[in-house]
């Protein structure tokens, strides 16, 4: 069986570093695999055999944002049903009622510490069955 894939798809490469070194410290380990863009994503979807078990997706980055790449995602019937959660500085409820509306399974807003980080990544992976 192959390890548990989680894709965080942020512009911020220290965000991503973050991110993907608090998934790293639970256990079990699962793969993190860092993304620039919603059309980054789109392209490596396209082109992997087995699907991530959730994306972390960011709102605000360049040549296609999370709104787009969302809404691009949600149109292929192949990635549907793929958990998405909207992982973003915004904490703007236009923001969030337009994620919900695209189609994002969840919102969270950054945490502002590495400990809050770690326990939101401890409720991610419980919540979509990563462990």
């Amino acid at each position: 069986m192959q390890m548990p894939s989680v894709w965080i798809v942020d512009d911020d490469e220290d965000d991503q570093l973050i991110i993907c070194s608090a998934f790293q410290e639970e256990s079990p380990p699962i793969k993190v695999l860092s993304l620039k863009d919603g059309e980054e994503l789109l392209s490596r979807l396209a082109e992997c055999g087995e699907l991530p078990l959730l994306i972390l997706l960011d709102i605000n980055m360049p040549r296609k944002d999370g709104f787009e790449a969302l809404r691009d995602l949600r149109s292929v019937a192949a990635y549907a049903e793929l958990p998405v959660v909207m992982l973003t500085t915004s904490s703007e409820a236009n923001d969030i009622q337009r994620c919900t509306s695209l189609g994002a399974n969840y919102f969270l807003t950054k945490p502002l510490t590495y400990e809050r980080l770690r326990e939101m990544v401890q409720a991610l992976r419980e919540n979509w069955e990563l462990i």
